[in-house]
């Protein structure tokens, strides 16, 4: 078992690689948030330890969070499964904010 350091960053689609992105635009989403890097990880059922208040080295300015991962997977096979879900989850959420929407019918105000 080893540790591995997954920061938001790694994961969002408007880095660069070289601005800390660790996977592909195929996978990488728009501005991931530590909240759902945590849901995501308690979803996939990962011991882990989040810490909300770091900041990575290279935006020492944006307390962005990090979430330490103990596992025998990969660091990529990580941020893919964390990317695949928390993609799922925005899906999720997108399309019950929608049928909430289609459900409730108001008056109209004149």
């Amino acid at each position: 078992m080893k540790d591995v350091m997954i920061w938001p960053i790694y994961l969002d689609s408007e880095k660069s690689l070289n601005d800390g992105r660790k996977v592909s635009k195929e996978y990488a989403i728009q501005e991931p948030r530590i909240k759902e890097i945590i849901k995501a990880t308690e979803k996939l059922r990962y011991k882990y330890v989040a810490e909300e208040d770091k900041a990575y080295p290279g935006e020492w300015y944006n307390k962005s969070g990090r979430v330490i991962i103990t596992t025998d997977e990969s660091k990529k096979e990580i941020l893919i499964n964390l990317s695949n879900t928390i993609k799922q989850m925005r899906e999720t959420k997108q399309a019950n904010r929608s049928a909430n929407k289609k459900g409730k019918k108001g008056k109209r105000k004149k």
